[in-house]
C-alpha cells in the first residue's frame, strides 16, 4: 500500500497527464445515485470501485483512478488539489466497515456488506471524511484486489 510520502513524491508527476490513471486494468464500478436513496432530497452518491491487484502498482495508480471516475475532465487543476489534499489517515477494517455500512444505510438495495469478503484485509486509507468535508472516499488494499468506497451529498 502506498504512503502519502510515496505520494509527494510520484502523484504529482501522474497527475501531470491524466493518461497515467484514466485506463485502470480491470477497473470496475457501481454508482448509486441520488434515486438510489430513500430520501432523495439528501442528494447522495456512493461510487463503490474494485479492482484486481496489479504488479506494477501499490494501489496509487487504482486510487488517482477511481476518484478520477466522479468526471474531472477539463478540470484537472481541482483534481489535483482535491487529491493532494487528501488526509491518508490510516484505518481499520472495522472503522472502514462503520462508515461503508453507515453511507449504504439510506440506500433502497444496498449492496451485500462486507464489499470485499473472503480476502485478508491489510489496510485501509480515510482520504477524506465527514471530520472536514460533506465527502468520504476511502481506499483499501486487500490479499487481491483494490477497494475505493466514495460517498457526498450536495444537500
Amino acid at each position: 500500500m502506498f504512503t502519502y510520502t510515496e505520494f509527494s513524491k510520484l502523484g504529482k508527476k501522474l497527475l501531470s497527464d491524466s493518461i497515467n490513471f484514466e485506463r485502470y486494468p480491470g477497473l470496475y464500478y457501481v454508482t448509486y445515485p441520488q434515486y438510489s436513496f430513500t430520501v432523495p432530497d439528501g442528494e447522495e452518491t456512493i461510487r463503490i470501485s474494485r479492482a484486481p491487484k496489479t504488479s506494477n502498482d501499490d494501489g496509487m495508480k487504482f486510487w488517482l483512478a477511481s476518484e478520477w471516475l466522479a468526471g474531472w475532465h477539463g478540470k484537472e487543476e481541482l483534481f489535483s488539489s482535491y487529491i493532494t489534499d487528501s488526509a491518508f489517515e490510516k484505518i481499520t477494517e472495522d472503522e472502514m466497515n462503520f462508515e461503508i455500512v453507515t453511507q449504504c444505510s439510506g440506500l433502497i438495495s444496498p449492496p451485500p456488506l462486507p464489499v470485499i469478503g473472503g480476502q485478508e484485509f491489510i489496510g485501509a486509507l480515510m482520504m477524506y471524511s465527514l471530520k472536514t468535508e460533506f465527502i468520504i472516499s476511502i481506499f483499501a488494499e486487500y490479499t487481491n484486489e483494490y477497494l475505493h468506497f466514495y460517498w457526498d451529498t450536495t444537500a
